[in-house]
């Protein structure tokens, strides 16, 4: 991997990336890269993902939380890059549709009630069999293994390895939260109230009305995360 493009956090230090790649002879472009460089953290990577999916992530920490970066060493880790001491893991996305519309997910799908003050009411079907016909609360999460350490983690308490991860978010009556198979088909119908519905902090947020449903199934496309071993 020769070409490299740049997602940052701090834009001041677009300029020190774009030397340190030159310096270990590699370039820096916008379009087409072999693989991107997210400095920052989770928010970056998740930012990067949207602008250049599927193409491989190297994540370098400059933030306080970034669970899955490599490291904060940018000379040492391009050398890796380099010398082709690297592996790809890839992990799977959640997929999304509602009408005509489509969003893609590396962390998690939220539906959230659109008014704090006002609970929503929801209908839960898996692989088309009803299991929740009113369901009262602010709404659900639904994450990916990956993402299962952040939103996921932060209403259960807990993470996972496999699957699709349904989280219950304040829910009136106890609900614990629900791991799929990930070849499962998740549907959601809002029964009464508004709501929106996001993916990861893709800043583009739906709106739902009363009777309007989603589905959320495993994407076909993979993200792609650079790996190096004894780095962390």
């Amino acid at each position: 991997m020769k070409k490299a493009a740049i997602c940052v956090k701090d834009s001041k230090k677009l300029s020190e990336m774009k030397n340190i790649l030159k310096n270990k002879g590699l370039t820096y472009v916008t379009n087409n890269p072999d693989f991107v460089i997210s400095l920052g953290g989770d928010g970056t990577f998740l930012y990067s993902e949207q602008l250049y999916p599927d193409v491989p992530k190297l994540l370098i920490r400059d933030s306080k939380i970034c669970k899955k970066c490599v490291g904060d060493n940018r000379e040492t880790i391009l050398d890796f890059i380099k010398m082709n001491a690297y592996d790809i893991k890839e992990e799977m996305k959640l997929e999304t549709s509602f009408g005509k519309n489509k969003l893609v997910a590396v962390n998690d799908v939220i539906v959230r009630n659109k008014n704090l003050n006002q609970a929503i009411r929801l209908e839960i079907h898996i692989d088309g069999e009803r299991k929740h016909a009113e369901l009262i609360g602010d709404g659900l999460v639904v994450s990916t293994p990956f993402g299962s350490t952040a939103y996921f983690n932060s209403i259960t308490r807990e993470t996972f390895d496999r699957g699709i991860g349904v989280a219950f978010n304040n829910p009136v009556e106890e609900h614990g939260h629900v791991i799929l198979n990930e070849n499962q088909v998740l549907k959601v119908k809002l029964l009464r109230g508004d709501a929106d519905i996001a993916a990861d902090n893709n800043p583009k947020i739906y709106n739902l009305k009363e009777g309007n449903s989603i589905t959320i199934r495993k994407s076909n496309n993979k993200t792609r995360i650079i790996t190096i071993e004894g780095f962390e």
